[in-house]
């Protein structure tokens, strides 16, 4: 897509409104820091997105058979890589 990278939040449609989207992009922003966040719903019928930046260009341009998927459980809290392993 262009060299662009973010993450990608598949989501169900009630999660797209405006109040619920932008609770839920604050929500998710720990999981990925650095990254823009587009919340994405794939339904059957029509495609839909919500972040803090226009969604319409790459919308169209995603193609999510070529996205690395993963699972949040957002009861925990995100990794936290700012100290070191060693």
């Amino acid at each position: 897509m262009r060299g662009v990278r973010l993450a990608v939040a598949l989501v169900g449609a009630d999660c797209l409104s405006a109040g619920s989207g932008n609770a839920l992009l604050t929500r998710l922003s720990p999981y990925f820091p650095g990254l823009p966040l587009m919340l994405v719903s794939d339904a059957a019928d029509i495609r839909r997105a919500h972040a803090t930046f226009a969604t319409d260009a790459l919308l169209a341009e995603l193609d999510l058979s070529g996205v690395q998927m993963g699972e949040i459980d957002l009861a925990l809290p995100p990794l936290d890589d700012s100290e070191p392993p060693f």
